[in-house]
């Protein structure tokens, strides 16, 4: 994961150019942790969005040479805005007032079976919203003030933290079966790719989606020690691991 790079030396950002939000009413539309910037586009001091390579250019757009913007329409604050399905990723989008927009690493994306596109639990990612223009004393746009605050994008905790190990699936030698494992989601919309040795004779360790529930079990009493998976709960996903016990 390249998160680090969004990351880098934000709080150094934040003592130039920003003020922390968080008070009154709006805690819910800004939560704790979101920055106030003066955004001035490229012929006015060009300020960048925290420690990226956002910038506003002159014609009111919001530009980047390294990451991918997603404009995710109208919102009500930063609480608001969820994650994109990364399906465009444009390096510019047009700067609106009352939009609220997406910041990310591209390589932190991946695509699944289905051909959904979900970004990694642990990566990090930009959400800022557009409050409203800065003029000079002609009326001439010079930036924009905005509100944005960095973080993990599991908006709706979810998922287990990336790298967890679940709970051990055994096999239960008197009944001929496994116990199983299951991870349950607020929605359906989940899907789960196994990774490392998936060879049909080795990968044992089956799985299982119906509704909102993943289950891990297994069919026999031998195969590896501990099986890996990416499991997807909308535009995010976590990787787990699910230990095995063969054990009599």
């Amino acid at each position: 994961m390249t998160a680090k790079t969004i990351l880098g030396t934000f709080l150094l950002s934040l003592c130039v150019t920003a003020g922390f939000t968080s008070c009154g009413d709006d805690d819910i539309k800004f939560p704790e942790g979101t920055a106030s910037l003066r955004m001035m586009n490229e012929d006015n001091g060009q300020t960048t969005l925290g420690n990226s390579d956002v910038y506003l250019t002159r014609d009111g757009n919001f530009r980047s040479g390294e990451f991918p913007i997603f404009d995710m329409g109208k919102t009500r604050g930063i609480s608001d805005i969820g994650m994109p399905n990364f399906e465009n990723m444009a390096p510019e989008v047009a700067a609106q007032p009352g939009h609220g927009y997406v910041v990310c690493e591209a390589n932190d994306v991946q695509t699944f079976p289905s051909g959904r596109k979900a970004i990694a639990q642990n990566s990090l990612v930009y959400r800022f919203y557009v409050d409203s223009w800065i003029e000079d004393k002609d009326k001439n746009i010079t930036g924009a003030n905005v509100q944005f605050l960095l973080g993990e994008p599991d908006e709706e905790s979810a998922l287990p933290a990336w790298e967890s190990r679940l709970a051990t699936v055994t096999w239960n030698y008197d009944k001929g079966e496994s116990a199983t494992v299951s991870l349950k989601f607020p929605t359906a919309d989940i899907e789960v790719l196994p990774l490392g040795n998936t060879e049909d004779q080795d990968y044992r360790l089956l799985y299982q989606v119906s509704g909102k529930t993943v289950t891990f079990y297994m069919e026999m009493n031998r195969g590896l020690t501990e099986y890996r998976f990416d499991v997807r709960y909308k535009n995010t996903y976590s990787r787990v691991t699910v230990p095995v016990d063969y054990q009599p």
